[in-house]
């Protein structure tokens, strides 16, 4: 696989009257053309901030202070304004959390679509309205050919989700970065824009960064999972390493979290007790350590990424080799 993006110690802050928030603290991840990457955890954890910041679009009292995005090598930190517009919607397209403050309310739909199509695309109107009304089709919206000459407010949420999604999806992106994009759609509706993105992926090799809070939707469209707490990317590795052996904490408890349904049986959910950290005051040390079941004094410190299998890291100290030598004695003096 070639290296599409790489992002290296992106640090993203708030500058707020009570001080500075550290949104996203350090974190570094690379995605490979035609991969699809997951990014999972709590709200709060840095997922949506982390995705902005990729592009540039965070806007004051925002700052990103440090790291590097590069694109096909490429920083696109240091490019300018009119640089990066080349390259949003068209290289790399974003489908944002909520669709009501991402479309104009005033312009009609179809236009809106058309516009960026002529810019990126280079068609002619009708070339443009023509691709529209076939996005608009793709996504599940019905008479498309009525449908795009009207206003956003004339949609349901899910439906104007559904705008969002076809919008980002019509110049064929290379990068396609989706915030919760099936999050205000039914089930049906749901099923049929991630097989679109997987259909996309497909036919022209697209890479897909997908941020959400449903690991169903992770395991079924996901190559590989980064999970995110306190700013931080505490475990990265493949679907199936993250699914049949996590080895951090928070990654365990979200999947205990997880509604298990089996027949004649009833379980209760386990969840994780407390809240995440204070970002305004962030932890100096593991910030999962104050909810944390194995926390300990060592925790105070802030853990390296260990590696228990080739692409798999994880941000704890459980895994160092002093513990894991502790480990394995103790599982010898229990036989």
């Amino acid at each position: 696989m070639t290296e599409l993006l790489s992002v290296q110690n992106l640090k993203t802050s708030f500058m707020t009257r009570e001080g500075e928030v550290e949104s996203v603290r350090g974190v570094s991840f690379d995605i490979q053309q035609g991969e699809v990457v997951g990014i999972v955890g709590e709200s709060g954890s840095g997922k949506s901030i982390t995705a902005k910041s990729l592009l540039g679009l965070i806007q004051p009292p925002g700052v990103i202070k440090e790291g590097k995005v590069l694109f096909h090598g490429q920083d696109l930190r240091q490019m300018t304004e009119p640089q990066l517009r080349a390259i949003r919607g068209n290289q790399i397209a974003m489908i944002f959390q909520d669709p009501m403050t991402s479309l104009n309310p005033v312009i009609r739909v179809g236009a809106q679509m058309i516009e960026v199509l002529r810019r990126h695309q280079k068609l002619d109107k009708a070339g443009a309205r023509q691709r529209a009304i076939e996005m608009l089709r793709e996504v599940g919206i019905p008479s498309p050919e009525q449908r795009i000459d009207q206003y956003p407010h004339e949609f349901s949420g899910g439906m104007r989700q559904r705008v969002m999604i076809a919008m980002a999806l019509s110049c064929k992106p290379e990068l396609l970065i989706a915030d919760e994009p099936t999050t205000a759609l039914d089930v049906t509706i749901q099923a049929q824009i991630l097989n679109l993105m997987k259909q996309l992926r497909d036919a022209t090799n697209t890479s897909i960064l997908l941020i959400t809070h449903d690991l169903g939707v992770v395991a079924q469209v996901c190559t590989r999972v980064i999970v995110m707490y306190g700013g931080m990317i505490m475990e990265e590795g493949t679907v199936e390493d993250i699914f049949e052996r996590p080895s951090h904490p928070y990654t365990q408890g979200l999947l205990r979290s997880i509604p298990r349904v089996k027949e004649g049986q009833r379980e209760r959910l386990v969840s994780i007790e407390g809240t995440p950290p204070n970002l305004l005051h962030p932890p100096t040390g593991c910030p999962f350590m104050e909810r944390c079941p194995h926390a300990m004094d060592k925790c105070r410190e802030m853990p390296p990424y260990f590696v228990p299998e080739e692409g798999h890291r994880s941000l704890c100290w459980l895994l160092s080799s002093d513990m894991q030598q502790q480990k394995r004695e103790q599982e010898g003096d229990e036989q």
